[in-house]
Order: structure tokens, then C-alpha cells, then sequence
């Protein structure tokens, strides 16, 4: 093998390894993420430049419920500067989130019915489905 043909093949080698190790990653979070769009009340919410996961919350009428606001994205995110909302009109209220916080926040639902909740300040804002949930209270 001449050296210019090995040069060629390590660094063919090096970059399918990079490639496979961005990869992996990816398939883990969209495994991760089946059947995730939908959870019961007392739950962890992430709130990404990818939407919110869990994008419906399921809750019963008088139940106090808790969410764990988590916002992953950092500072550099430059729409919005990572930061990310949990807002209602309907239920009025308005929870921002810095780049890379929690928030834990509580609920109580008196009337039952569908809510929805958005993030506004990235991302496309409340236009946009990814940034849109509903709050189902039955």
C-alpha cells in the first residue's frame, strides 16, 4: 500500500468513527423519546428548541399537579438566547426559563377541559407545533 493510500484510508476510518458517534447518540434520544408525547400528571417537562417533551399533559379535575421545568439549551442558542416559556392564556400562567434551568411549578385544575400551554420567545414561538402542548383535565 503506498503511504498517500494509507493517509487516505486512516482518515476515511476517522471519519466514518466520527460520523457512527454523532449517530448513536440521535437513535438514543428518538428511541428515547416513543410514547413520550403523552404523561400523567406529576411529571418532568423539557423544554428544548425541539419542543416540549411531554407535549400533552394528562390531569383530573382538583388535582394539584407537578411539573419539573427543565430547559437543556444553553446561552448560545441564538433564537431566543435559550431562553424558553411555559405559558397559558386560558389557565394564566407564564413560567420563563434562563439557558440550562429547572423550575418546579404546581397546578391545580377547578373546571375540566383542554388547555393549551406554548413557548413564545423561540423557536418560531407559539406558532409553531413543536412549541404548542396541551393540558387534557378530565
Amino acid at each position: 500500500m503506498q503511504k498517500g493510500t494509507i493517509k487516505t484510508f486512516t482518515l476515511g476510518m476517522i471519519f466514518t468513527a466520527i460520523i457512527i458517534a454523532a449517530i448513536i447518540p440521535i437513535g438514543l434520544n428518538i428511541a428515547d423519546g416513543v410514547g413520550s408525547e403523552d404523561k400523567e400528571s406529576g411529571t418532568r417537562m423539557e423544554i428544548s428548541m425541539a419542543g416540549f417533551n411531554p407535549s400533552i399533559i394528562r390531569a383530573k379535575l382538583g388535582e394539584e399537579i407537578t411539573l419539573q421545568l427543565v430547559n437543556p439549551d444553553n446561552s448560545a442558542h441564538s433564537d431566543g438566547g435559550g431562553w424558553h416559556q411555559f405559558a397559558s392564556d386560558e389557565l394564566n400562567f407564564d413560567y420563563k426559563l434562563a439557558p440550562e434551568t429547572s423550575k418546579t411549578v404546581t397546578l391545580k385544575f377547578d373546571k375540566a377541559g383542554e388547555y393549551e400551554f406554548y413557548c413564545d420567545i423561540c423557536c418560531g414561538g407559539r406558532k409553531n407545533p413543536s412549541m404548542q402542548g396541551k393540558i387534557i383535565v378530565t
